[in-house]
Formats: C-alpha cells, structure tokens, sequence
C-alpha cells in the first residue's frame, strides 16, 4: 500500500491535444486536473478551485506561461508549478526558476517524466 495521495492539477496549453494528453497521463497515475487554454483561464480557475500544482506552457495566447506564473507569485497563489515547453529550459532554467517556477516539463510530455515530478509533490 501506498502513501502517495491524489494530486489535482491545473493544467493550461493552449494545444488541445497536448491538453488532452496531460489529462489522460494524469488520470494513468491516478490524479485528476482542470484544463484551461490560455493563462487568462487559469487564473480565473485559481481563483475559483483549490490545486495541489499547476503546469503552464511557455507559450500561450492572452497571457503566456511566464506572465501568468507573475501573476500566480505576486497574488496568493504558491503552489509548485511547473513549466511546459517544446523546448529544453536547461540553458534558462536560472531565469525561469527566479521568477517563481518549480520545473520544468518538455512536450510532449513522458509519463515517466510527469510521474517523477508529481512524487516529488506528494
């Protein structure tokens, strides 16, 4: 038996397939998560739902993942968060995590990755 608990997560991309996978991946390890397609509708759903974690892609319309990640830190929202990217942050990962992000994730996303990540959040 396990001591891991259930994680419900705040997704936002503005790919729907990409959301769609991260859905799927995250109903596979047994957590469960709200989708939103741009960082404007994330906000909305922080103020609005309590999450465990929230994973924001880089680049999204209205408000991009950085921004939206501004907003989360300068208001009452702490939670880990992750950043999503079709490309390797590892050069900038120093600016990504001083401006308040947790980690990082590469799309398309890899169970193995989300799942090493999620433990570490449990």
């Amino acid at each position: 038996m396990t001591s891991e608990r259930s994680l419900h997560l705040l997704v936002a991309d503005d790919d729907p397939i990409q959301l769609r996978a991260a859905a799927r991946l995250l109903k596979l390890l047994g957590h469960t998560g709200a989708l939103a397609n741009n960082g404007r509708t994330a906000l909305n759903l922080l103020e609005r739902q309590s999450f465990d974690a929230v994973m924001l892609d880089l680049r999204m319309p209205e408000l991009d993942g950085l921004e939206t990640l501004s907003r989360m830190r300068n208001g009452r929202h702490q939670q880990p968060v992750a950043l999503i990217s079709g490309d390797d942050l590892g050069s900038d990962w120093n600016f990504y995590r001083q401006a308040g992000a947790d980690a990082y994730l590469v799309k398309p996303l890899e169970l193995s990755d989300l799942r090493s990540l999620l433990q570490r959040w449990q």
